[in-house]
């Protein structure tokens, strides 16, 4: 058996596909303003998705009208969510596969590790297993009690704007929740 470090390997993808994410908001939600891109990034990683390796960065905005009473604050890259959750490195379809594998199909943790690994997924079985407890969470914010909660918030606050989905942008409390589609 190989002697493997005990510490985490840098992994280098050889081609790697870059995925440059900005944020949404083209004016200010609260003077109306333009907003102004930053030269910084908020998020900076490679994701390991089904479809291979993505370099994703997110570039954030800010309100620099200075009648604005929220002006300096910064605006994120929200689509970013829509590849992978904050501070993972595996795309949401690598998650939506391992809760697949292990809930329908009742394959083993050890077993879904050897098929991303044949996918080039570069997984070990502990990461899968953290990442099925992520895929629990994500359902989890489905349950009825977490949309009650969510629906006292909206009467609390007036409305929420949330993108479980990671694509799309839905308003809590409106009676149509199907997905908006972008025309672009």
């Amino acid at each position: 058996m190989e002697k493997r470090p005990r510490h985490r390997p840098r992994r280098i993808f050889e081609e790697v596909k870059r995925e440059i994410v900005e944020c949404d908001l083209a004016n200010c939600p609260h003077c109306g303003a333009e907003l102004k891109p930053r030269l910084t990034w908020h998020v900076r990683k490679t994701v390991q998705t089904l479809r291979g390796p993505v370099f994703v960065a997110g570039k954030t905005k800010e309100c620099v009208n200075p009648a604005c009473k929220y002006k300096g604050e910064h605006y994120y890259a929200n689509s970013v969510l829509s590849i992978s959750l904050p501070y993972s490195t595996y795309g949401l379809n690598v998650l939506a596969l391992i809760g697949w594998q292990h809930e329908k199909e009742h394959k083993q943790l050890i077993e879904i590790k050897h098929e991303l690994n044949q996918r080039k997924v570069l997984v070990n079985e502990r990461n899968v297993g953290k990442l099925y407890q992520q895929f629990l969470a994500l359902l989890g914010a489905t349950s009825e009690p977490a949309q009650k909660k969510l629906l006292e918030t909206v009467e609390k606050h007036g409305g929420v704007v949330y993108g479980l989905d990671g694509y799309h942008l839905n308003k809590v409390g409106e009676t149509n929740q199907e997905p908006k589609t972008d025309p672009n």
